[in-house]
């Protein structure tokens, strides 16, 4: 009853909405006094039941829901009443399937041998069962049609059905079919289905309903309409009396009218056409068109820009990584000209650890550089597949393509770039995955100077963060006439931050993810209690043009800590062990970055290979062995967490050789409070 009530409802609405911007008929004074038709629907059937599968066997289960389709034709009449002219008896008689199929899949208490897992081992025989009903009625029906507002062609109806089932058309076939073990069939049939009834249903009575419907009468000639329909057909009773079984539909479909012409009503003057006069014309403002503006923010809170002070460390990847084959230098790695290279500064690297990672063969020409007494040793090495017969020329071939470009861009002595060529890596990654073949195809770099693979060090820059990352915008422009044209800028002062625009309306939502340029600048302009504008502009069809500002929140902050981060990467492939290159970096780092108020959190990682539970115990290690570290060097170092989580925040690709080592680290942050800081050193 109360799906009845919503559908009665939405007629309601539907028909407000329509007359609201539907044309404005003159009254008549003529009715029609009778309409017949044909209406054609498509039906989706929805099958509630808790029938045993087996009759008097609970234990073997029961079908529940099922779904199914069908057709309805029906011819209709509609009579109405002299007294309310916009209410109608409806009646009609048709044809509807209201068929439908269960399914469930059954572990019985039977087991059979199987034959592919060895002598004497029975497994549990997993069984699908399926019933399928064809339902078809011949469906009388009587109600009730209202037309809820005057001079609109919107209605709706309820009426009271009776379904009689057809002949032997109420017959139902039930399967069972072999889901499990694999490889076993009936003997009966030679297949892993069989049928265990077919045929009429038993205990098929008379089908009682309640159908409501809404539609909308669209001309179709002087003396026909055609109407779009959706009904909702709620069942009284079960389909058969020997089960529980109800069925329920939803139609989509359309009515075909034939209104008989119209006749005087009495009392009323039976109009005669009249001479009329062209209609008038009236000048109109080009702006009475202009679009209805609307914008706004409808993020869960408001933005808020937060500004941090960070030294960030991070080591060098000592690997370049080639295609397979190949000894060419992928195009990822940043290559410059000689000119260039007498312009590189470290400093002015990106602050992300990849980024600057791409530039590590400038890094160390620029470092071979300023250290002139220096050298690097440069190991070439394949995955031990790539080439038939052993990969000794690849390697040095890889490793000539490192000397070349470090003698040619930043002119280093050849006699200070040591080559050698090996056929695996010295530290080589598991060839169990295809991605340790990748990871073994590389260059490995080393020095007798720690100064040329020290760590990247960039020192108090200013990192900024956004809350909410995404902030969903509710956009409305409307006109009777449409939308040409719409634009959306988000200002800042009234700096433009973002932009977007389409043709015709825009979207009822738009989202807006700030990326890191956007932040930055946003970041330069805000204020700790400020607000953005959504500058809103559209231009309906006739071109009239409409603009309204919005404002939303947004606020800035920024931290009363300094922070410093350590990410610690060269860790071998499924390797915790801190090396000694690592040691002396953590060691430094301590003496640099620790205070007597700073806390420190540090969080292994992994990439995506292998086991999950394998490498959350693997992060977990790792971060151990560095907070052991750090408290060797500074037993009273305030540690808040030491946490491992495998590979859930990958934070680079990990499609990429290098983009899996970045993952392999731990990250240690160190929280100071700038008050704590002495102020030559800040």
């Amino acid at each position: 009853m109360r799906r009845i009530v919503f559908i009665f409802l939405f007629a309601t609405v539907f028909a407000l909405a329509g007359s609201a911007f539907g044309q404005d008929i003159p009254a008549q004074s003529i009715v029609s006094p009778f309409h017949a038709g044909l209406r054609i629907d498509y039906l989706k059937n929805y099958h509630a039941t808790t029938s045993e599968i087996v009759a008097d066997c609970p234990e073997c289960g029961y079908f529940s829901n099922g779904v199914g389709g069908g057709y309805e034709f029906q011819l209709f009449g509609e009579v109405p009443f002299n007294f309310l002219r916009r209410l109608d008896l409806d009646f009609g008689l048709g044809v509807t399937q209201r068929g439908g199929s269960f399914g469930l899949t059954s572990t019985n208490e039977l087991t059979v041998y199987d034959e592919n897992k060895g002598q004497d081992v029975y497994e549990p025989l997993d069984l699908q069962h399926n019933f399928t009903a064809s339902l078809i009625y011949l469906d009388l029906s009587g109600g009730l049609r209202f037309d809820p507002i005057k001079h609109f062609a919107g209605y709706c109806s309820a009426t009271l059905d009776a379904g009689i089932p057809v002949g032997h058309s109420a017959s139902a076939k039930q399967t069972e079919t072999i889901i499990s073990p694999q490889g076993y069939i009936f003997p009966a049939t030679s297949s892993t289905t069989s049928t265990e009834s077919n045929g009429s249903i038993q205990g098929i009575s008379t089908l009682f309903g309640i159908t409501g419907t809404v539609g909308y009468e669209l001309p179709f000639g002087s003396l026909l309409t055609a109407s779009p329909e959706l009904s909702y057909y709620l069942p009284v009773n079960s389909v058969a009396s020997t089960r529980p079984w109800h069925v329920s539909s939803i139609s989509i479909g359309v009515a075909l009218r034939w209104n008989e012409p119209p006749k005087e009503i009495p009392g009323e003057p039976n109009p005669t056409p009249q001479k009329q006069e062209p209609p008038r014309v009236a000048r109109q403002d080009p702006n009475a068109f202009a679009p209805k503006l609307a914008a706004a923010s409808i993020a869960s809170e408001p933005l808020h820009i937060v500004e941090t002070t960070v030294t960030e460390t991070f080591p060098i990847l000592p690997y370049i990584f080639f295609d397979s084959a190949s000894a060419q230098l992928p195009d990822r790695f940043a290559q410059i000209s000689a000119e260039e290279a007498n312009r590189f500064q470290e400093s002015e690297l990106p602050h992300r650890s990849l980024e600057s990672y791409y530039q590590i063969l400038n890094v160390i020409g620029n470092r071979m550089r300023a250290n002139p007494e220096a050298t690097l040793t440069i190991n070439g090495t394949t995955d031990g597949q790539e080439v038939a017969g052993g990969g000794n020329e690849l390697g040095i071939d890889r490793s000539n393509t490192v000397r070349d470009y470090l003698k040619r861009v930043w002119r280093i002595d050849p006699t200070r770039l040591i080559q050698t060529r090996s056929e695996e890596p010295h530290n080589p990654s598991s060839t169990q995955y295809a991605e340790g073949f990748e990871e073994n195809r590389r260059v490995e770099l080393s020095s007798d100077n720690d100064q040329i693979l020290k760590p990247i060090v960039h020192e108090r820059f200013r990192e900024e963060s956004a809350l909410p990352k995404t902030i969903p915008i509710a956009l409305t422009a409307n006109s009777s006439i449409g939308i040409r044209h719409w634009q959306l800028a988000i200002l800042s002062h009234d700096s433009s931050v973002f932009e977007s625009s389409g043709e015709a309306a825009p979207p009822a939502q738009l989202t807006w993810q700030p990326n890191d340029a956007q932040i930055e600048s946003l970041a330069k302009t805000l204020t700790p209690k400020d607000s953005l504008m959504l500058h809103f502009e559209a231009e309906a069809a006739n071109g009239a043009h409409s603009v309204q500002d919005f404002a939303f929140p947004a606020s800035k902050t920024i931290n009363p800590f300094e922070l410093s981060r350590l990410s610690l990467i060269v860790f071998d492939f499924d390797q915790s062990k801190i090396g000694e290159q690592n040691e002396r970096m953590i060691s430094q780092f301590v003496a640099k970055s620790f205070y007597p108020a700073s806390t420190a959190s540090i969080t292994g990682s992994t990439d995506n290979l292998g086991e999950l539970a394998h490498n959350q115990t693997l992060s977990e290690a790792r971060a151990f062995n560095v907070r052991d570290l750090i408290l060797k060097d500074k037993p009273d170092a305030k540690i808040t967490s030491a946490k491992g989580i495998g590979p859930s925040n990958l934070l680079y690709d990990n499609h990429l050789p290098e983009g899996r080592y970045y993952c392999r680290t731990v990250r240690v942050e160190v929280q100071t409070p700038l008050e704590s800081i002495l102020p030559e050193q800040k």
